[in-house]
């Protein structure tokens, strides 16, 4: 997808666990995991998302912690174009239903409108 390859990486995680085993956690499970990100103020991002095991579930918030996007169950796909309007932080939240495993690699773009 030729649009996905010209815009400027603002976050990029490969192969991290959901659903794993962690005593620290409230239910034992990390089951949720949300990551911080910069973006520009009128531009757009594109999330590339890739899990293997089940699908998980997709959200992005503002600098306010509101939700701007949401998409449930998600295998592999590229979500998007999102405005990023006047932010300049923005956040993604992904998680699956408790005892559920998978493996996410992320990558997110910003590009002009």
């Amino acid at each position: 997808m030729a649009m996905f390859k010209d815009g400027e990486q603002v976050l990029n995680i490969e192969g991290f666990k959901l659903g794993e085993f962690d005593i620290s956690a409230e239910g034992f499970y990390k089951n949720v995991q949300s990551f911080p990100f910069k973006v520009k103020k009128r531009k757009v991002i594109n999330i590339k998302v890739v899990a293997d095991g089940v699908p998980v579930d997709v959200a992005v918030a503002n600098e306010k912690g509101s939700s701007v996007f949401h998409k449930q169950a998600v295998r592999e796909g590229t979500l998007g174009p999102i405005p990023t309007d006047e932010n300049k932080e923005m956040g993604i939240v992904i998680g699956i239903y408790p005892g559920d495993r998978a493996t996410v690699s992320l990558d997110i773009r910003m590009e002009k409108p």
